[in-house]
């Protein structure tokens, strides 16, 4: 009843319960490898991203996690007068080349930019004599266009 493949060739009665079945008695997928290895990280990189963003929002109540992204939102130049004066957008999405990217606080530093720069490597700290200079990583660009829903592009690209 059952049709077999000749030359690498499948036809629709090939597949069994655990898969297709190839000529040389193999079991496997439809698919061609790199296009599952492609769908396999594309799921990776989703999770690792959930997982980034849940983990930040876990760390911040909602009133401290509105007052960091209005610091990071200051840090990359989006706080302008006019609302995202600065963003232009191109086939349906949102760009912004930011102009800088730093924020400098007192000598203490901030509580709230701290949780986020040794844990994740959202951000990066350099303590100065005078006070804290705080810059976003290219993973933190990233992390702050997902919440604003903004691709944000670094100031040296």
């Amino acid at each position: 009843m059952r049709e077999r493949m000749s030359r690498g060739k499948r036809t629709d009665n090939d597949e069994g319960e655990f898969g297709l079945e190839h000529a040389d008695g193999m079991w496997g997928c439809k698919h061609p490898r790199n296009w599952a290895e492609k769908r396999s990280n594309e799921l990776d990189n989703y999770y690792d991203i959930t997982g980034t963003d849940m983990g930040i929002e876990t760390m911040f109540s909602e009133e401290e996690l509105k007052q960091v992204i209005e610091l990071c939102e200051h840090m990359v130049g989006l706080d302008n007068q006019k609302p995202y004066s600065r963003v232009y957008h191109r086939h349906g999405k949102a760009f912004y080349k930011a102009y800088r990217n730093y924020y400098t606080d007192g000598i203490s530093g901030n509580p709230l930019l701290d949780k986020l720069c040794g844990v994740l490597g959202i951000m990066r700290k350099e303590q100065g004599r005078i006070g804290t200079l705080y810059a976003l990583s290219q993973y933190g660009l990233e992390w702050l266009g997902r919440r604003l829903q903004i691709i944000i592009k670094n100031v040296r690209d």
